[in-house]
């Protein structure tokens, strides 16, 4: 309570030159200015809280103004046990306010008098210095007007109009535009003088010039909000340490980001809230920050509630006079940002897996045509090794080739093309070069790259078709082959069916003539086997034709109920004779003529319902016919049906129906016969009738 100082916090060194045992045992005032000494009593206003402003002497004899604020400790009689105080250096404040005091003070002032009766106000020299006016010492009150900024005219007429009315003395600030457009803002306070009557007669007033005055303001201001805005309006955690790693100052993020309030945290050193793993290496950085030097790096923190928080530090030494007097720190989390990018690794090396593992070669380029990764599969195909590839040019290394067998020059390489324009690029006949000058077929896709519009290279995937092209081959001869045994065989039905006509014409001719019973039986078996063989060639030679193209439709007029009638009448003498009912159906809707080939929709018909009858023992067979819409073609079609009774298709043998050369079951051809090509015939005959 008397004074005397029993602690002092090793900033003192820094802040005033005296080291803490220099001051320790030694009354107060004797470091302040003994201006600022006379009546203070030690304790007088200390209970109060207050906050005072007073010089301290500096070890080197200069003084440096100081803000300080006392909290008074009372002992268990509630006696003054002690008193302790914190202050800051608030010099540059304090020289600025001094500052602004003498610009206030060797400010220009001009007098002012306004005759209101006249309207005209006369300017004391000072003034007409002031407002660059040469004119004379009278100046209209319109003139005058035309000196007031634009913003502050109306400002003005109003308050000229309040004391008009009411005679009111009192001040103002405004901005003027002078003649030569420099801007003036000044500070106008008048008095008035009334008449007989108590009107106002007279305004008497002076004007200063206050516009230094007011930059320094709004400099100052300025500079206060922004170190209110970096300290407080920070997504950051920003604070202030001294030089032993104590919190001075803090925002209200560092509290979030620790857990701890601030009034926890000023005075607290940040050792305990840094992870173990990390101590050593926060303190060689606070140590460099210290010695001036600006730091950033990663630790990790212990929140208060336990758990840790990965953040990025920034450490920047407080220098005054050339001197570090502490360490701001800006501290933000980035415990999310190292998960990210830890997810990122862990999806790289999943899509390292997946390259490795697929079967296609793949590789990148960037915009200079150099390998800047391939897989596995990519370099073994190519004959190099990983190692041995990246980072060199494709072109000297993978020789891509025209089908005419010439090397591509490097710009006109299709690849490289695709890295210079940034477009797709597909090839399936490619001819690529290995590391040991052999060539093989290869189908590629290059995709140019792209990052946030700018182009970055090309990744290609390719891989070997030489065996499939030899498949391909293989597969073509096969076709060309088969195509020539049915053109073959179409050439040939002229040959086939001229001697069958003359064997059955001959047969017919031979049955009319005299013969015994047994010979006529020879010759009915010459008949039908003839006739047999004729509809098996018949069958052969129509697909062969249909395989060859070389089957002809026609586009003519059909009646549609001649071609049903026909068909009916064709089989019922068979169905009557197995007590099968035979019955055919026209719909009302289906038109009287199509335009089609009757001889193909009749063949057609004419094989299903022959199946029909062959394979039904008892019960009924219909012939159907009526119109269907068709959504996909937007066309109206005709939908023919023949249903029978008869031994029905197992499930599992209809896909075989429309195979050429096939048959249910061996022991259905043995009982019935039959080439197993008439419903593959139907098929071919609807499809080239544009049906199904």
């Amino acid at each position: 309570p008397d004074g005397t100082l029993s602690f002092i916090s090793p900033s003192s060194k820094l802040q005033i030159g005296f080291a803490p045992e220099e001051m320790i045992g030694r009354n107060r005032l004797e470091f302040y200015h003994p201006d600022d000494v006379e009546g203070v009593d030690q304790s007088q206003g200390l209970l109060e809280n207050k906050t005072y402003t007073r010089r301290l002497r500096h070890k080197d004899g200069h003084y440096l103004w100081f803000e300080t604020s006392f909290h008074v400790i009372h002992d268990e009689n509630n006696e003054i046990a002690r008193i302790m105080g914190i202050g800051r250096n608030v010099t540059s404040r304090k020289q600025n306010e001094e500052a602004l005091a003498t610009a206030q003070r060797v400010a220009k002032i001009g007098s002012w008098v306004w005759d209101l009766s006249k309207d005209r106000l006369v300017f004391s020299e000072e003034l007409q210095r002031m407002l660059h006016y040469s004119t004379g010492t009278e100046v209209e009150y319109e003139t005058f007007l035309s000196l007031v900024h634009p913003d502050d005219l109306e400002l003005l007429k109003a308050g000229v109009e309040r004391v008009v009315k009411k005679g009111e003395s009192g001040e103002s600030s405004y901005r003027l535009v002078l003649p030569d457009a420099a801007l003036l803002t000044v500070h106008i306070q008048w008095d008035v003088t009334r008449g007989p009557s108590g009107k106002p007669v007279q305004l008497i007033g002076m004007m200063q010039d206050i516009t230094e005055r007011r930059q320094m303001e709004q400099q100052l201001r300025e500079s206060e909000q922004r170190y209110k805005s970096l300290f407080e309006y920070n997504p950051s955690a920003v604070y202030s340490m001294n030089l032993n790693g104590d919190y001075l100052t803090a925002n209200a993020n560092l509290e979030e980001l620790t857990g701890y309030a601030l009034d926890e945290l000023i005075g607290m050193y940040f050792g305990p809230i840094v992870h173990e793993k990390d101590m050593e290496k926060t303190l060689h950085h606070f140590k460099l920050a210290s010695q001036g030097e600006p730091q950033s790096y990663d630790l990790t923190l212990i929140h208060k509630d336990g758990h840790l928080v990965e953040i990025n530090t920034l450490n920047i030494p407080i220098i005054v006079d050339k001197q570090v007097v502490g360490v701001y720190g800006i501290s933000r989390d980035i415990t999310e940002r190292i998960r990210y990018t830890e997810q990122i690794e862990k999806l790289s090396n999943e899509y390292t897996l997946i390259l490795n593992a697929v079967s296609e070669g793949i590789f990148g380029l960037d915009t200079e045509g150099r390998i800047t990764f391939i897989n596995p599969a990519g370099a073994h195909m190519l004959g190099f090794e990983q190692d041995e590839i990246m980072g060199r040019s494709y072109l000297n290394h993978i020789g891509q080739t025209a089908s005419d067998a010439v090397h591509y020059r490097t710009e006109a390489s299709p690849l490289i093309r695709v890295i210079q324009a940034g477009e797709s690029q597909r090839s399936t006949d490619a001819v690529l070069w290995r590391k040991d000058g052999s060539s093989f077929l290869a189908e590629y896709q290059a995709t140019p790259l792209f990052d946030k519009g700018e182009r970055k290279g090309a990744v290609v995937v390719f891989r070997d078709i030489t065996d499939e092209q030899e498949i391909i081959r293989a597969k073509e001869s096969a076709e060309k082959a088969d195509k020539a045994k049915s053109e073959f065989l179409a050439v040939m039905s002229h040959e086939l069916r001229t001697p069958m006509n003359g064997i059955i014409g001959m047969t017919d001719l031979l049955a009319e003539t005299e013969l015994d019973e047994e010979q006529r039986g020879y010759a009915e078996i010459i008949s039908q086997s003839s006739a047999s063989l004729l509809y098996i060639l018949n069958e052969i030679l129509d697909f062969s034709k249909i395989e060859a193209g070389k089957m002809t439709l026609m586009h003519e007029p059909v009646s549609v109920e001649s071609v049903m009638a026909i068909v009916t009448e064709l089989f019922s003498p068979k169905a009557k004779e197995k007590n099968v009912r035979l019955s055919s159906r026209i719909a009302e809707d289906v038109p009287e003529l199509i335009m089609g080939d009757a001889d193909r929709l009749r063949q057609v018909l004419v094989n299903l319902v022959s199946n029909a009858v062959k394979f039904t023992e008892e019960g009924q067979i219909s012939i159907g016919v009526e119109t269907e819409f068709c959504p996909n073609a937007k066309k109206l079609s005709l939908k023919f049906s023949v249903q029978d009774t008869g031994i029905g298709i197992p499930s599992e043998k209809q896909p075989l129906l429309f195979q050429t050369f096939s048959q249910l079951h061996p022991s259905i051809n043995r009982k019935y016969g039959g080439t197993g090509l008439g419903l593959a015939i139907c098929k071919r005959l609807v499809e080239l009738m544009g049906g199904a």
